[in-house]
């Protein structure tokens, strides 16, 4: 039986992190949208690493996207309740940017910004 190089505990927390990114991907940020990957582009869902997505992709977002996604990182650092944290983010317009990548990405504007 083979064994692998890297120790249990360290699969576990790589195994951890790549759930926890591939839940960002999918579900908050879309990628998978912008993922060179077809696989991905085809099943509206991150069908490769998610680490190495996300880590390709997120430079390509919306600047509001990538900024709501930082700023909320900070937050929950901070200990910020989500309440506060989410009004903040509200305040400063990136709650709408990031509804606008949504809407997007599912087809409900068209890219100069008209309902379809």
């Amino acid at each position: 039986m083979a064994t692998s190089p890297t120790s249990t505990p360290l699969q576990s927390a790589k195994r951890k992190l790549d759930v926890h990114k591939r839940h960002w991907c999918n579900l908050h940020l879309l990628m998978w949208h912008l993922c060179a990957n077809t696989a991905c582009r085809r099943a509206c869902c991150c069908r490769g690493n998610p680490t190495a997505c996300f880590d390709a992709n997120f430079r390509q977002l919306p600047e509001g996207v990538q900024d709501w996604f930082a700023l909320l990182a900070k937050f929950q650092g901070d200990d910020v309740p989500f309440d506060d944290a989410w009004a903040e983010l509200t305040r400063l317009g990136l709650v709408d940017d990031l509804c606008n990548w949504h809407d997007l990405v599912h087809g409900k504007r068209s890219a100069s910004g008209a309902v379809n």
